[in-house]
């Protein structure tokens, strides 16, 4: 087992995770991260707050290495992803980096 952190970013301001997690594998954490993720865009949704699509998950080891990036976009369910995407193309030329 090992220890995984998973920190907030939104925008330049990174929230740390101070305790961690153990987990068996890197595979286990982002999944892990993933539900998280869906838990605070569910809160949001349900408080009407400001929209964290743009917030990512950082996942690091415990020596502090960036392991992995989830932006939280990447949670949503894949017809809402795609729906989204095709509301932006439809309003916009430029394409978000997802």
């Amino acid at each position: 087992m090992s220890r995984y952190y998973r920190h907030i970013r939104q925008g330049d301001r990174l929230i740390q995770d101070p305790e961690g997690v153990e987990l068996r594998d890197l595979d286990a954490a982002r999944a892990e991260a993933i539900q998280g993720i869906r838990d605070i865009l569910a809160e949001a949704i349900k408080r009407g707050t400001d929209n964290p699509l743009d917030d990512a998950i950082v996942i690091t080891d415990e020596a502090g290495r960036e392991l992995m990036t989830i932006p939280f976009i990447e949670a949503l369910p894949p017809r809402l992803y795609k729906a989204l995407l095709d509301v932006f193309h439809s309003t916009s030329k430029s394409v978000p980096n997802l």
